[in-house]
C-alpha cells in the first residue's frame, strides 16, 4: 500500500495533466477506489465551472441560458487564437 503522502502527490499530478485513468496507475492498485471516486470528483467539478462558464457567456451574449450558441462562440474564439498564433 502506498502512503497518504504518495497518494497526494498522484493527484496532484494526475490534476496537472489528467490524459490517464489515475485508478489504473501501476504500483496504486490498492488504492482503486479512492482515485475512482477523486476521478470521478474532479470531473464533475470540472464539468459544473464549464457549464457555468458556457451559462456566463451565454448572458454576456444576450442569449442567456443558449449553451449551444454560448459553446458554438467559444470553439469559434479557440479556432481565431490557434489561427492567430499559428501566423505569429
Amino acid at each position: 500500500m502506498k502512503t497518504q503522502e504518495e497518494i497526494n502527490e498522484l493527484k496532484r499530478q494526475w490534476k496537472q495533466d489528467p490524459c490517464w485513468d489515475i485508478e489504473e496507475t501501476e504500483g496504486f492498485e490498492g488504492h482503486h477506489e479512492e482515485l475512482t471516486a477523486y476521478r470521478k470528483h474532479c470531473e464533475a467539478t470540472w464539468e459544473k465551472e464549464r457549464q457555468e462558464n458556457l451559462e456566463r457567456v451565454a448572458d454576456s451574449l444576450g442569449c442567456p441560458g443558449n449553451i449551444k450558441i454560448a459553446s458554438a462562440f467559444q470553439g469559434l474564439l479557440w479556432r481565431i487564437e490557434q489561427l492567430e498564433n499559428k501566423n505569429a
